[in-house]
Parts: C-alpha cells; structure tokens; sequence
C-alpha cells in the first residue's frame, strides 16, 4: 500500500504538486518550485498575516505564515506533494474556540476555503477523499 495522505483534525488541508514536472535529480529546481508556492500561499494571505522562516508545528510540519488565531503550515510526502493546512494557530487556550469558529466562518470571511480559493487559482489543488484518496477540489465561493 501507499503512503497515506495528510490530515490534521486542527485545519483543512489541500495539497498541490508542484514538482509534478520535474526531475527528482534536479534538487535546486525543486527548491526554487517549494519557494515559489511558498510565495503563492503567502500572496493569498491579508495583511494581518506575518510570513514565518524556519518554524515547525511537529516533525514535517513547517509554518509558512500565522496571524493571532491561524496558521498555513506545509508537509512534503514521499510522492512529491506538498500538503498545505489553513489551520488553528497552536497555543491558543481561550482563544482555541474562537479560532474553530473563524476557521469555516462565514463565506466572505479569511477563512480556509477563502484562503484555498486564492491560491486554487494559481496553483492546481487536490483534496483528500480517504485515506489513500483523492480529488481536484472545487471552488468553495463565488468571486466577489
């Protein structure tokens, strides 16, 4: 069987492939590829998010951007895809219910499925389906 594919109960995850096109030999290209999505998600963020160098979450998770209740972190998998998870900023306490809210909120709010909408629209996207599955995502709201 395969690796599984990334799930985080504190988020909602897509995943994009962005090395799809590239040789595993070619390691800088791969890097420039991982900057360059980092660039992506980070553009697809407002202003109230601060870009994050080298942190990480747990082993694999490494936190790309975090406002006060949120955090987009990036997990690389054994089949060249980089999963990206809007999620709960860690260490919130009293704020960890309000933060939950925020995470779906409300359809034009920065949300997740806000944040996925953005970045679907220059990076392709996939969601998980089961385990080992999955889909192109969808659109979640009209653009305003």
């Amino acid at each position: 069987m395969g690796e599984g594919l990334y799930w985080s109960r504190d988020g909602r995850t897509a995943y994009a492939e962005p090395f799809d096109h590239l040789s595993p030999e070619d390691e800088p290209l791969w890097r420039d590829a991982y900057d360059d999505l980092i660039g992506a998600i980070r553009q697809c963020l407002g202003r109230n998010w601060q870009p994050i160098g080298h942190l990480w979450r747990r082993t694999g998770e490494r936190i790309v951007a975090r406002n006060d209740l949120h955090e987009v972190w990036l997990v690389e998998d054994s089949y060249a895809r980089v999963h990206v998870t809007f999620g709960l900023r860690e260490g919130l306490d009293a704020l960890d219910p309000l933060a939950r809210h925020w995470l779906d909120g409300e359809p034009d709010a920065a949300n997740a499925a806000a944040f996925f909408d953005r970045l679907q629209q220059s990076t392709a996207l996939r969601v998980r389906t089961g385990p080992w599955t999955s889909a192109p995502r969808e659109i979640q709201r009209a653009s305003a």
